[in-house]
């Protein structure tokens, strides 16, 4: 049965099935509104007041009045009050900020566009942060939907969602390679060359830089192997499949994709679709956790592999929706991370070591998003089928990142044993590609109780060895430990160079960068507080489209502690949903809680 349809995106209206027009009087009833359906949670009614009638001369009396005038147009149906207020809609209602899994038909407008609330500063910073939220969820649908039609082969539907994502961030690298991509796939290598050289003249004039990599690889000719003289054989294809496994065991990245890309065209030779989604597949696996590979190239990989497969064998589903989940993540696309490792899950039914990749990187991702029990109990379950199956190396992932949740929550002791039961762990596998990110951890916990010398040393190391191996999410981590060694010990000229190094552009892996970020606006508070403003700023925004609520918290709370304090209670409401005992710390010593 149709229920009341609420439109936030653009002018906020309701149509109501019985076609009355009933409307919330004035914009601080949208913004309760809009409020109570986006918030994950109810909210208690002394913070609902902080962020909007803080002028009324009684502000819970107030808030009273709005949610009556809601009562009153959301009609009988609907369930509203409590403290904390907490609303339900009838069934039936929709809500056009429920964006789906699918590209939107038209790119939607700004939430609550036409309503200025900026003389509400606290609701202010909240509804910025959702705008950011929204704007990068739509992208993000565009471009995977772009992907998806790239693989079908339905280069039309590709080229347009292409145009639309580069009109909706213009400098994002990989929307200009995949609406180059779906030229050249179309056949229209004259556009693709035009798509291409407006891409250079805006990274150019906006950026300084020339044409990003990702545009330069989409507009190459396909890599074609040169194995014309090679046998298409399904034993042929397998033997460059295990060399090319034997070579990133071994660190030989360079060598296991030429064997990787011979595989591939050796099996679409073939015929043999499941054996070109397998190449495909590790194609696309050696070039993200080996040679850094994050755009478009490889999601393109991942979506060619997946049409190919079909319903075939699940655990090469599995493994791609693993894979496309765990770009997600790092690229800071929550929803987009959690759909594909839905499907991972459910495609790994029965498959101990695929559901076991999975929930590691769900874990991941809840990590990221700031649910460290939802972590906890993910890697767990990751860590408990690796050793029951033998799958030591992701035992050690999924330990190492028990152990980031450890630090990242103040529990030290488990932290510490976690990591050092990993750093054994990789030693037996010869696993030295893994272990800057365990050491660099693991120099933060030494530093957390009093270890200085022993941070110091484990922070050089794994800098070092980063920097060897060109693996920048880990470089990024090493930066930060180092920088933390050098903070304690007073020397700030020093830190601020490690610093610079972790706040770099383009990083594999945003939510690194973020904290980089959130460690550069903290260490600047006292010497360049517009300095620090800066960073803080840009973690705001960037935590905000990201889903990165913990980075999104102490970002507020460092503009709050240069002055700002009207972000506080947006501040404490995003706080509050978060169980961080190391959090609350943090923002009890600034006397923002």
């Amino acid at each position: 049965m149709a229920g009341i349809v609420i439109q936030l995106l653009g002018p906020p209206s309701i149509t109501h099935p019985d076609g009355e027009g009933r409307q919330p009087r004035g914009r601080k009833s949208w913004g309760l509104l809009t409020h109570l359906l986006l918030h994950a949670t109810p909210t208690a009614r002394s913070h609902l007041a902080s962020l909007l009638f803080t002028g009324a001369d009684d502000p819970l009396g107030a808030l009273r009045w709005h949610l009556a005038d809601l009562r009153r147009i959301l009609g009988p149906g609907a369930v509203l009050g409590g403290n904390p207020v907490a609303l339900r809609l009838p069934p039936g209602f929709r809500l056009d900020t429920d964006l789906g899994a699918g590209p939107p038909a038209e790119v939607p407008a700004e939430l609550l566009d036409g309503l200025d609330f900026t003389d509400h500063p606290p609701f202010d910073a909240w509804l910025m942060m959702e705008r950011h939220r929204l704007r990068h969820a739509v992208e993000t649908l565009v471009y995977e939907g772009g992907l998806a039609a790239l693989a079908d082969g339905d280069s039309a539907a590709a080229i347009r969602l292409g145009a639309r994502a580069v009109e909706l961030d213009p400098l994002n690298a990989d929307f200009h390679a995949l609406l180059v991509r779906s030229l050249v796939a179309a056949g229209d290598r004259g556009a693709a060359r035009t798509a291409a050289a407006h891409c250079g003249d805006v990274f150019g004039e906006q950026l300084g830089s020339g044409l990003p990599a990702e545009v330069q690889h989409a507009l190459a000719a396909p890599d074609t192997g040169g194995e014309a003289g090679l046998p298409a054989t399904p034993t042929a294809v397998a033997s460059y499949l295990e060399a090319a496994e034997a070579c990133l065991s071994a660190g030989a990245t360079a060598t296991a994709l030429t064997h990787l890309r011979v595989a591939g065209n050796l099996a679409e030779r073939l015929g043999d679709r499941t054996l070109q989604a397998k190449a495909l597949l590790d194609l696309a696996g050696a070039l993200i956790h080996g040679a850094g590979g994050r755009g478009a190239e490889v999601a393109d990989l991942l979506h060619r592999a997946l049409s190919l497969a079909g319903d075939g064998p699940p655990a090469i589903r599995s493994a791609a929706y693993r894979e496309l989940g765990f770009l997600a993540v790092q690229r800071g696309f929550p929803d987009s991370g959690a759909r594909w490792l839905a499907r991972a899950t459910e495609a790994a039914e029965g498959l101990p070591d695929e559901r076991a990749r999975a929930l590691g990187v769900a874990g991941m991702l809840a990590t990221d998003t700031a649910d460290y029990p939802g972590a906890v109990v993910a890697l767990e379950e990751s860590v408990r089928l690796s050793v029951g199956i033998g799958r030591t190396r992701q035992e050690a992932f999924s330990r190492a990142m028990l152990g980031r949740v450890h630090l990242l929550t103040g529990h030290r002791d488990r932290a510490a044993l976690e990591l050092d039961t990993v750093l054994a762990l990789v030693a037996g596998e010869h696993w030295t590609a893994f272990t800057p990110f365990v050491e660099a951890l693991r120099s933060e916990v030494h530093l957390g109780i009093g270890d200085d010398s022993a941070a110091e040393d484990m922070a050089d190391h794994a800098m070092a060895l980063a920097a060897s191996l060109g693996d920048r999410c880990f470089l990024d981590a090493a930066a930060h430990a180092k920088a933390q060694v050098l903070l304690a010990r007073g020397d700030t000229g020093a830190a601020s160079t490690w610093i610079r190094r972790g706040v770099q552009p383009n990083p594999w892996y945003r939510w690194f960068r973020g904290r980089n970020l959130d460690l550069a606006s903290t260490a600047a508070l006292a010497t360049d507080p517009h300095q620090a403003l800066e960073f803080a700023r840009e973690l705001g925004e960037r935590s905000s489209r990201y889903g990165h609520r913990e980075l999104a918290v102490r970002a507020l709370s460092a503009r709050a502690a240069l002055g700002d304090e009207a972000v506080l209670p947006a501040m404490t409401l995003l706080a509050r949903g978060i169980e961080n005992p190391l959090l609350t710390q943090d923002l009890a010593v600034r006397h923002h809680l």
